[in-house]
């Protein structure tokens, strides 16, 4: 697995990345539009409650989860942002940039919900 993989999992300082700036700045406003976008809220409120699913969303998106509020036992699944940062080729443009977060997305709710099947309440969005 690549050094950040094993990094994010340790809860550990990340290393640098070589993802565009302007690639940061168009997921960060996708990713908080997604934030307030009812259809990706719905996904989550079959299992978890609708205040629950607020924050789960943004550990999907941003911050990840792990075990008991311990950042240092994080678990899957990795945040849409994190991957987006350390997976490469980068998007080239906007319409490859959102498929290539709804894919992340997509992956990262199927890893929530076998976490969440798994750990119960001790799953928590990391802080």
């Amino acid at each position: 697995m690549a050094v950040w993989n094993d990094k994010w999992f340790g809860g550990l300082e990340m290393p640098s990345h070589d993802c565009p700036n302007n690639v940061i700045g168009d997921a960060q406003s996708i990713a908080e539009e997604w934030l307030f976008d009812p259809s990706f809220l719905c996904i989550l409120t079959e299992w978890v409650s609708t205040k629950e699913a607020e924050e789960v969303l943004g550990g999907l998106l941003w911050s990840g989860f792990c075990l008991r509020g311990q950042p240092d036992k994080r678990i899957a699944p990795k945040p849409v942002l994190v991957r987006l940062l350390f997976t490469e080729p980068h998007p080239a443009d906007t319409l490859e940039l959102e498929m290539q977060m709804r894919e992340y997305f997509t992956r990262a709710v199927r890893e929530w919900i076998r976490a969440l099947l798994q750990y119960g309440n001790d799953l928590r969005v990391a802080p």
